[in-house]
């Protein structure tokens, strides 16, 4: 593509998120709430009772799992923490491989294309190594880019979540 090509290709994108994968989800949440100044965060948990769908290289999660994760916002950016807790994810192999740290970006795609774009990766040969429903709202793929980029490229949708009450905790309380 030339520079114009890529200049109009990218002007509608929108990256939505980075998310760090961390061993201690409360430490690293505290930690950007008394380093950086970070926060509110919105505390939640992604596991077999919260979502559907659950996919990890391309088979269906039929065992309980478990994934700790924390919301906050920097402007219109998202910065996501999550702790893998039990069960197949992504997040352990990170972990092991890489300890704490930069795990992925996250790409808004409205909800009726973005399988279109998990296509796109695959004709590319980059295949999907997660994905899932959260809440019946909000869908997720991890394309496998980390071998090109340094870090997965992570599709979604992007909703306002709508958490019912006593399913989330946000730090600081007050």
């Amino acid at each position: 593509m030339t520079q114009q090509e890529l200049k109009e290709h990218n002007k509608n994108r929108k990256i939505w998120q980075i998310c760090i994968v961390t061993d201690d989800l409360d430490k690293t949440v505290k930690e950007w709430v008394d380093i950086y100044q970070v926060g509110p965060w919105t505390i939640s948990s992604f596991s077999d009772k919260t979502s559907e769908d659950f996919m990890v290289d391309g088979k269906p999660v039929t065992e309980p799992f478990e994934f700790k994760v924390a919301i906050s916002h920097i402007g219109d950016m998202e910065l996501e923490i999550i702790q893998p807790v039990s069960g197949p994810n992504i997040y352990w192999d990170h972990l092991k491989r890489k300890g704490p740290g930069l795990h992925h970006i996250k790409e808004y795609f409205p909800t009726d294309t973005i399988k279109a774009e998990v296509g796109r990766y695959e004709k590319l040969g980059i295949p999907v190594t997660q994905t899932g429903w959260y809440e019946k709202q909000d869908v997720h793929y991890y394309v496998d880019t980390e071998e090109k980029t340094g870090m997965i490229l992570e599709l979604g949708n992007c909703p306002d979540i709508k958490r019912q009450e006593g399913t989330f905790r946000v730090y600081p309380e007050k």
